[in-house]
């Protein structure tokens, strides 16, 4: 295992690997132009960037305070402080290529997604002195992974917190397979972690994660509104009628966000031109998985 992808990538490249699942963004570049040597796809992933909130501690239990920074931190900024290193995209609470996924045109004109801040922030700072914060939050820790998570998404993420909404925070890191250990014993305020789904439907990753006592709901977040419309969304077969359903869900999920979304990726995976048999370069999507 090598944690920083531009490492996984000269490993390639120099043929001191022969295969990694993931490379930075740069040096899958370069290996786009290596094609005598190495071969690369892009693969839309079902895995994405969250930012989870403890809703067990506050100030993250009132859902004004977490639409606050759903607003207030620009998901274009964040991903392009993470460029070099991964792709990325404008999406909402379900991956790109799903059916049920709202349009990357619509996605871009939403409050929360839109690029232009100007409404998002002052609706941000309104909600935040409502929720007795008129000034800001002092003294909140944001937990990360080592790695480029914690060196480049942190600081970006913390960066947009002060900036616009003054919620200071500070950085602590740790290795990434202790993550979850942390998640699961509650010891986080606020956490950079990736948890994905190898499956795109919304019903199976929102009963773990979003669901009130979701197994992986390490968060605590409960709405009854959204437990009610999973309900009925996990039954549902007409798919005009799921479809919205899922969008109510969806619209409940931008109002009382149990998670911060930066958004899902691609992978990029790299291999050595004699590494035969995985079909890496026929892939449309990256499944959550195995790979044979």
């Amino acid at each position: 295992h090598v944690p920083a992808w531009s490492d996984r990538g000269t490993a390639v490249l120099t043929d001191q690997a022969d295969l990694s699942w993931n490379v930075s963004f740069e040096t899958w570049t370069e290996g786009e132009s290596r094609t005598d040597i190495v071969g690369v796809n892009k693969l839309a992933n079902f895995g994405a960037y969250w930012v989870i909130f403890n809703t067990n501690k506050e100030p993250f239990g009132d859902a004004r305070v977490r639409r606050a920074i759903h607003l207030g931190v620009s998901k274009q900024n964040m991903t392009k402080a993470f460029a070099t290193q991964e792709q990325i995209n404008l999406t909402r609470w379900i991956p790109y290529g799903d059916p049920y996924a709202t349009t990357p045109e619509e996605i871009a004109q939403l409050p929360g997604y839109r690029e232009d801040k100007t409404a998002d922030l002052e609706e941000a700072k309104k909600l935040l002195a409502d929720a007795g914060f008129p000034d800001g939050i002092q003294g909140v820790e944001l937990l990360a992974a080592t790695g480029p998570q914690g060196e480049l998404l942190a600081p970006a993420f913390q960066d947009m917190l002060a900036r616009n909404l003054n919620i200071q925070t500070t950085i602590r890191t740790i290795e990434r397979a202790q993550l979850v250990e942390e998640e699961k014993a509650g010891n986080f305020t606020m956490v950079i972690d990736t948890p994905g789904h190898g499956i795109s439907d919304i019903s199976p990753r929102a009963n773990l994660w979003w669901r009130t006592g979701g197994s992986q709901n390490w968060g605590g977040y409960t709405n009854a509104d959204f437990d009610a419309l999973l309900d009925q969304i996990d039954v549902e077969i007409d798919s005009t009628k799921r479809a919205d359903l899922i969008n109510q869900a969806l619209d409940v999920l931008d109002q009382d966000p149990p998670w911060y979304l930066v958004g899902y990726t691609y992978h990029l995976p790299m291999w050595r031109s004699k590494v035969k048999g995985l079909m890496l370069d026929n892939r449309a999507f990256a499944e959550w998985g195995r790979i044979e």
